[in-house]
């Protein structure tokens, strides 16, 4: 399944740094979705480690926002969240194959959306 050429040319020029930090994003989203919930053959917990890499991706992807002007450092969390919001929805138009990191995050930034304001408030402040 082909996406959208459009998408992906008018997320690459408007906002390079988030473009390249949501493909990462994306695929620390189909990590966390494919180990939850699995362990490694000594044990290790596959699920949390990919959770701790989405968290660190998911930081850098706010960073690359501000650095992108989509947002500012005075934006408040639950406006971030709308912002990042919509460049999920632009990039998941450009690369639609990504079904797993998407019913993540939905289930992630929709339906848990309190928690969501939360964490990306906690990455936004933490050094």
């Amino acid at each position: 399944m082909a996406g959208n050429k459009m998408f992906e040319e008018v997320l690459r020029i408007h906002s390079p740094h988030t473009y390249n930090s949501l493909t990462k994003l994306i695929m620390a989203m189909a990590s966390v979705a494919k180990n939850t919930g699995k362990k490694t053959l000594f044990g290790k917990d596959k699920g949390q480690e990919s959770y701790s890499k989405f968290l660190t991706t998911l930081k850098v992807t706010l960073q690359s926002m501000v650095l992108d002007s989509v947002i500012k450092e005075s934006t408040p969390d639950d406006q971030v969240l709308t912002e990042l919001g919509k460049k999920m929805t632009k990039f998941s138009m450009a690369h639609p194959n990504w079904k797993d990191a998407y019913v993540y995050a939905h289930h992630f930034f929709v339906v848990n959306e309190e928690d969501a304001i939360s964490v990306i408030g906690r990455l936004r402040t933490t050094p």
